[in-house]
């Protein structure tokens, strides 16, 4: 899970989220705490090649559909979406 910033924000979208597809982290989440929004991403192996691996977007989260904040890899791990944002105007 990354939290962006204004100065890691293209970082983490980046060359960060590459890094952790070289070392084949299934699930990456990218919160953004000033849209109060989840982009929950889910790494879609390729059966030749890992370097062809690529995460594909599969939830975003918000307000509206905030029941639909789960971890995938962890099915049984609930996470609060009010919970994540608490103290956050």
């Amino acid at each position: 899970m990354e939290v962006l910033s204004d100065a890691t924000e293209q970082y983490d979208r980046n060359e960060k989220m590459m890094l952790y597809k070289k070392v084949e982290v299934a699930e990456y989440w990218i919160v953004d705490w000033r849209k109060k929004k989840v982009e929950i991403y889910v790494l879609s192996p390729d059966e030749n090649s890992i370097d062809d691996a690529e995460y594909k977007l599969l939830s975003t989260v918000t307000e509206r559909n905030k029941e639909d904040l789960k971890l995938y890899m962890f099915p049984n791990v609930e996470i609060d979406f009010e919970q994540l944002f608490d103290g956050i105007d």
